[in-house]
């Protein structure tokens, strides 16, 4: 019934699941009210993981649970997808032009294997991220600020191109989601806290990879300096196909992604540079199509973000570099929070994403905490789990 309401679609999804599978007339009401109470719990237990973390000291911190190996490869991924929220419903003198559109959380925590090479195993750019539809997908992205499932498509286009060269990144093992509808400080200790207990901080490589948001880079300051800091590969691309428009040339933006990945995005920066003398810096009411407005977004960006681009040396040590992981996990969020008839109160909302989350985890959170919320019912006795 609990996983029927926090992953299905919708409480009614998961009504009449509970009929046709499980031969039970459950109302969505009763299915409602215990995906509440369940997730509701496991939140005060994540709450109380976060406090316990905060409390220990810093070398203890950056060494990681013992309880657990470390991976081999610990990358961490985090995004923001979106859903509606009601946080005043009902209630007197409420604000009349509330917003309901909100920002949830995501984090992926991705215990992974690859090689280290001695040198960078693909030095060339691959053709399909030059040429093709990949570079339509480019083009759709790049007149759109907060686009979330760019990577997962444009390195799906990579299976049109059989046989050309392709970096080889590191194999999943296995995968931990957060999320969270908190703000980006509280979501920081829930991320670092679970990373905490799988043991990233041991790991012998580590990265944290990300679009260009602020607050993702933000929480990798504070609480994931160790790793690598990697930007995500296609929204660099995507930048660059953008402004390459902007320059009445041919082959520019081919040149300027072969300069992104070999990692030499200095050079870019110095021709977008150029390109503005020419043009001039956009007025504040110009459009997102406006040459100049184009020219002046990736300069920023790129300049924001140089110290993260250095793909080449990514490659070397076997790490990831782009953010597909975290995209494709947020759409499996979305697919039970998001939707335009969808609205959901704050309490609610923070049980179904912590709920979801444990359900994509493949640690299986949740075995264990039934057996604890088991053991606390009245006239249960609690038994070991089965080897």
């Amino acid at each position: 019934m609990v996983w029927a309401g926090s992953n299905l679609g919708s409480y009614e999804m998961a009504e009449d699941a509970m009929r046709e599978l499980a031969g039970a007339s459950i109302s969505l009401r009763r299915i409602r009210r215990a995906v509440s109470q369940i997730g509701d719990q496991r939140v005060v237990e994540r709450k109380a993981a976060v406090e316990r973390f905060k409390e220990m000291d810093l070398p203890k911190q950056q060494i990681g649970s013992t309880a657990i190996d470390p991976p081999q490869v610990a990358v961490t991924m985090m995004d923001g997808g979106r859903y509606q929220r009601r946080d005043h419903f009902g209630e007197k003198g409420r604000p009349t032009r509330e917003k309901h559109w909100r920002e949830d959380k995501v984090g992926c925590l991705l215990s992974m294997v690859g090689e280290r090479h001695e040198s960078d195993p693909t030095p060339e750019l691959p053709e399909w991220l030059a040429t093709s539809s990949a570079v339509a997908e480019l083009a759709k992205m790049a007149e759109k600020q907060g686009v979330s499932d760019v990577s997962e498509a444009i390195e799906n286009q990579a299976t049109e191109a059989p046989g050309q060269a392709r970096y080889q990144s590191p194999k999943l093992v296995s995968r931990e989601v957060v999320a969270s509808g908190a703000d980006a400080e509280s979501f920081g200790w829930q991320l670092a806290a679970r990373a905490w207990q799988r043991g990233f901080p041991s790991a012998e490589r580590q990265a944290f990879v990300a679009d260009g948001a602020h607050a993702n880079w933000t929480i990798q300051r504070q609480h994931f300096s160790h790793a690598t800091p990697i930007l995500d590969l296609m929204h660099a691309l995507s930048y660059a196909f953008s402004a390459a428009l902007a320059v009445p040339e041919q082959d520019v933006y081919r040149r300027w992604a072969g300069w992104i990945w070999g990692g030499d995005v200095e050079r870019v920066i110095v021709a977008l540079r150029e390109r503005q003398l020419q043009i001039g810096k956009p007025p504040a009411e110009a459009s997102a199509t406006d040459p100049r407005e184009r020219v002046d977004r990736a300069l920023t960006y790129y300049e924001y973000h140089r110290l993260r681009m250095n793909y080449p040396e990514y490659r070397r040590l076997g790490l990831p570099l782009t953010s597909s992981h975290i995209e494709s996990t947020i759409k499996q969020i979305n697919r039970r929070v998001k939707g335009t008839e969808k609205f959901w109160s704050q309490s609610t909302s923070e049980a179904v994403l912590q709920l979801r989350a444990d359900y994509l985890s493949d640690s299986a959170p949740l075995v264990s905490f039934w057996l604890r919320h088991q053991s606390c019912q009245t006239g249960v006795n609690a038994y070991a789990q089965a080897p």
